[in-house]
């Protein structure tokens, strides 16, 4: 039978950790069993391919990763505390408008034990956390559901004091095995609430590269070409062809993951192929992969990716969280707003197999009417003293019913 060569551009990772092969895992995976879930996985990938759209887009660096599924996690625990037009503004970026809050929070529950199912070879780990400002009073509703439905570990710090900045990013740093050693430089005066999710994914290829085969060839990338360790396997593998890209599905060991590679075909790029990206096409791609005999030539890469979503997320409709107009009274009576949301990601592929991880993290000021101090307006008469600090004499005494200003 006649054998393919597909040299893969690594430049393009098409929303590694996110788009999970649902369609190979329904028959023996029970969270399909869960009312609703496809149609909360749909939601949820429709919501990965409109983020990761809107980063590639606007990204020029050459290497780039993000997690719609940490990203997705972060903004549910966020979601918890969203009110009027803020919550709407979540559902409709989330595509969440036909689903309960109770069943988002259900459903992201059972995705969290799903993925963390570990019995089938693979490690994949789910960590969420809250991180408030001592003094910040948060609502214990909002708390008991996030350590309900997201296992969020909480803890209450001293943002002024350095180590907190240490506290938070040796979090990071121990869920995500040292891949992502910190999420955050500093923790400014105004910030009140940091929520975090952290994910870790190890496993090895259910088809090992074998390493004697690597060897060190050229790589055409669009600035340059530079000579890369270029592994290599032959084997029977998922593949699908348009006429605009090649396509063939790496599977991870005991199949529970498994890694969709796009290859651009000769006059397309990766932005076309990134253009083509709807849930619709998506869908339809995976239905139509054949296992065929492949030989495969894939390079070797590693690399870590920063990228702050307030934009991208903006753009898809969630301003208003951004904004001063931002209600989350289910956090807190004091008025607050998202100041950033910040992911990091990082993947290392080899012979034996992936290693990735990611980080987001989204942080919560007061906003310009949000104050934490108490207000007090002057707006009708008032009395006023003026004394001696050291003995307490009151010096002046008066009161101002209508302020004048004399010459």
């Amino acid at each position: 039978m006649k054998k393919f060569k597909y040299l893969i551009n690594a430049s393009f990772l098409l929303l590694l950790l996110s788009f999970i092969s649902c369609e190979e895992q329904e028959e023996k995976n029970p969270f399909t069993s869960v009312a609703r879930s496809s149609e909360f996985i749909e939601a949820n990938n429709r919501f990965a391919i409109d983020i990761f759209k809107k980063v590639a887009n606007e990204e020029e660096k050459e290497n780039l990763m993000i997690s719609p599924v940490s990203l997705s996690l972060a903004l549910g625990m966020a979601y918890n505390g969203a009110a009027n037009k803020t919550k709407t503004a979540f559902e409709e970026t989330l595509n969440y408008n036909t689903f309960l809050p109770n069943e988002i929070n259900n459903l992201n529950k059972e995705i969290i034990y799903n993925l963390t199912d570990n019995s089938q070879g693979s490690l994949f780990e789910v960590a969420n956390s809250i991180w408030t400002e001592k003094t910040f009073p948060v609502k214990e509703e909002f708390i008991k559901t996030n350590q309900e439905f997201y296992a969020a570990e909480v803890e209450s710090l001293d943002f002024s004091d350095s180590n907190s900045v240490n506290s938070i990013n040796n979090w990071v740093k121990t869920k995500t095995r040292n891949k992502i050693p910190k999420i955050i430089e500093e923790l400014s005066s105004d910030l009140k609430m940091i929520l975090i999710n952290a994910l870790y994914f190890k496993s090895d290829w259910k088809y090992t590269f074998k390493e004697e085969d690597t060897k060190e060839l050229p790589f055409y990338g669009e600035n340059g070409t530079e000579n890369v360790q270029m592994m290599h396997l032959t084997n029977d593998l998922s593949f699908y062809e348009s006429g605009e890209f090649s396509s063939v599905k790496l599977p991870y060991k005991n199949d529970k993951f498994s890694m969709t590679i796009f290859l651009p075909k000769e006059n397309n790029t990766t932005s076309n192929i990134t253009n083509l990206l709807t849930i619709e096409n998506w869908q339809n791609w995976n239905k139509n992969y054949t296992i065929i005999p492949i030989d495969l030539e894939m390079p070797k890469f590693k690399f870590s990716y920063k990228k702050e979503l307030n934009n991208p997320l903006s753009d898809l409709g969630l301003d208003i969280a951004f904004s001063d107009n931002a209600n989350f009274i289910g956090i807190s009576d004091i008025n607050l707003k998202i100041s950033y949301i910040l992911q990091k990601t990082f993947i290392e592929v080899d012979e034996k197999g992936t290693e990735a991880a990611a980080v987001t993290a989204i942080g919560f000021t007061t906003t310009s009417t949000g104050s934490s101090n108490k207000l007090i307006r002057l707006n009708k008469p008032f009395l006023f003293a003026i004394t001696e600090k050291e003995t307490g004499s009151i010096f002046f005494l008066g009161k101002v019913g209508m302020p004048k200003a004399e010459q």
